[in-house]
């Protein structure tokens, strides 16, 4: 018990500073579609991310905490201050030196990308490029304190990096092109601010000593050996939007920016909801595996799961359901026109079916994670990416078929996860946790069905008459069909 509400004490504190970061960089969304639309410059910004984005996570700098956290359980307080600073200042000095390898390779990825402006993209590209320097070592710096039960200082970085994104933005948003090269720089200077120096004074609070030391290469040797499946593969639930920017790039112009903004929006409440939820319950997973407390280990993990089933079920129906104005509301303004909203909102709708997969799998990968079993859940993203890859490349011609294409692989990834899913030869997928799958799924379907056949309205009278009757119909639910591992109401 005592487990559980220091558990929702970590959930709350993140799911409040990850809306105000994550409300921000929604807001940072809505300036970029004002300032810049659907438009070959956000194309050129989406395609300027790829390789860097490809780099952090192939440094596995996105797994940072994952694969720590575990480490860090297995080592005695006496030693852990300079196996630290080892793998910070070891890993941090080869990162530095492949971002100086990729700079060195600007053009070349430019005319591999296909941009049309060559000196444009170098503009755009260079900051972006120097800022995953400080991302990484902030997510090491931020794996320590996560440790430590400290979430405070890592949830503020993306405050600082939104914040600085969009006064960049801001000051540079006379033209499509000069709000581009303001987000970069702005990417650049927030890295630096909430990522970098902000995370090693968090470090400091969760008790780090700094001092120089040399990197130990058996400490180095050991993380990569450990993140070896981590930086071979890459499930579709991590790079579904890297292949939207490459397969993309095949399509009309502003395609790529298309999918950007309406994949934004699905995943505001994952970001919220779902990633808080994950996040805070790392270490606790990592310390119940640990001391080999299986049961309550298990039966967290299925509360998880069932919860943002439901949350991201009912999430996903709304979103559905009010798509078009939602899309209008957010977006259109300034040089994001009405046709852009019907474009946007089409692929919205199909997006939207992902909240569900993106939400359980949060928890889903972590569980595998917490046992140190990383080849197979890379191994089955990875398999599933490539056939993926094949399918958008032989078979897609527009925005939709991409989009669906890739949600029916996010949930394939998802099924075969939780189908093999488990602790001590025993499946966390039984007989219990399926009965309590399908009474969420015919919830959510009920729900569906009862906003299409009641609901007749448009605009911000649909969008409140759905939230009121998806809000009554579940809670009704949870009151009539005795859920399992879900307990919002009270019961005898």
């Amino acid at each position: 018990m005592e487990n559980y509400k220091k558990l929702i004490g970590s959930i709350t504190i993140i799911t409040f500073s990850y809306a105000a970061s994550r409300l921000l960089g929604f807001f940072r969304e809505i300036l970029l579609a004002n300032w810049a639309g659907v438009s070959e410059a956000t194309d050129t910004l989406d395609l300027a991310f790829i390789i860097p984005d490809f780099l952090f996570y192939l440094s596995a700098g996105g797994y940072l905490a994952i694969t720590l956290i575990p480490i860090m359980s297995e080592k005695k307080k006496s030693e852990l201050n300079n196996y630290f600073l080892s793998i910070l200042y070891g890993m941090s000095l080869i990162f530095v030196i492949f971002s100086l390898i990729t700079y060195s390779f600007r053009f070349q990825f430019a005319e591999l990308l296909g941009v049309t402006s060559l000196d444009f993209f170098v503009e755009v590209f260079t900051p972006i490029i120097f800022s995953q320097v400080f991302f990484f070592v902030g997510a090491i710096l931020m794996s320590y304190q996560y440790f430590h039960d400290n979430f405070k200082y890592a949830a503020i970085a993306p405050v600082v990096y939104n914040s600085t994104i969009i006064f960049f933005g801001w000051i540079n948003s006379s033209t499509p092109e000069g709000t581009i090269k303001g987000f970069a720089i702005g990417t650049l200077i927030g890295s630096v601010l909430g990522h970098f120096l902000i995370q090693i004074y968090g470090a400091k609070r969760s008790g780090l000593s700094f001092y120089l030391i040399s990197p130990k290469f058996i400490h180095i040797k050991n993380y990569i050996t450990i993140s070896l499946p981590l930086i071979l593969g890459q499930s579709i639930a991590v790079i579904d939007e890297q292949l939207f920017r490459i397969f993309g790039s095949f399509l009309a112009a502003g395609s790529i920016a298309t999918f950007r903004y309406a994949r934004r929006i699905a995943l505001l409440p994952i970001g919220i909801v779902a990633q808080a939820v994950g996040v805070a319950s790392y270490p606790l997973l990592s310390r119940l595996f640990q001391k080999n407390e299986i049961e309550e280990l298990v039966q967290l993990i299925k509360k998880q799961m069932s919860y943002l089933f439901l949350i991201g079920g009912a999430l996903m129906v709304f979103a559905i359901i009010n798509a078009e104005y939602l899309i209008g509301i957010i977006y259109e303004r300034g040089a994001f026109t009405n046709e852009d909203t019907v474009r946007v909102s089409s692929v919205f709708t199909i997006i939207s079916l992902a909240i569900i997969p993106w939400s359980i799998n949060q928890v889903l990968t972590r569980s595998y994670y917490v046992q140190q079993r990383f080849w197979f859940p890379v191994v089955i993203g990875s398999f599933i990416t490539l056939l993926s890859s094949l399918v958008l490349f032989n078979t897609a011609k527009d925005a939709e078929a991409y989009a669906w294409i890739i949600i029916i692989s996010l949930y394939i990834y998802c099924a075969t996860l939780l189908s093999y899913l488990k602790f001590n030869s025993e499946l966390v997928l039984n007989k219990k946790l399926v009965f309590e799958f399908i009474k969420i799924s015919l919830t959510i379907s009920f729900v569906y069905l009862m906003c299409e056949i009641i609901i007749t309205l448009t605009g911000i009278v649909n969008l409140i008459v759905s939230l009121v009757l998806t809000i009554v119909i579940i809670f009704v639910s949870l009151s009539l069909l005795n859920f399992e591992y879900i307990n919002i109401t009270k019961r005898r």
